[in-house]
């Protein structure tokens, strides 16, 4: 068991069944998806930070490091007055389940917007 395993091993159930089922599809991105414990909450990379899980009071948040730059097609994310940050709050499995497919495009298009970061920084060096 890694960190972040561990890290959602020692939540409440609840926040438990949703960080597990949210870092498998991030995971599902392919190899270059990458986690570890950031800032005190699993963080996931993709070429660069893609997002991170963070319990709440009443769920857990899903949130995009450049998710103010994401299409939002959905109108699922809330950007909550913060420059780049844009998040989307779980309260239970089941929205999260009833929301794979929009979540899953979300996960992908953020990851190509990280692949298109990354490939720019290379560039200026």
């Amino acid at each position: 068991m890694n960190d972040v395993q561990e890290y959602i091993a020692a939540l409440r159930i609840s926040q438990k069944e949703i960080m597990s089922v949210l870092r498998i599809w991030i995971l599902d991105l392919g190899p270059h998806a990458k986690e570890k414990i950031s800032y005190t909450v699993p963080y996931f990379y993709f070429y660069v930070p893609l997002c991170y899980l963070n319990p709440t009071i009443d769920g857990v948040d899903l949130s995009f490091a450049h998710g103010k730059k994401l299409s939002n097609e959905h109108k699922l994310l809330k950007d909550k007055n913060r420059k780049t940050v844009a998040s989307i709050r779980f309260h239970s499995l089941a929205e999260v389940e009833e929301r794979e497919e929009q979540i899953r495009q979300i996960l992908n298009e953020a990851a190509i917007l990280n692949q298109y970061l990354h490939n720019l920084k290379k560039k200026k060096k």
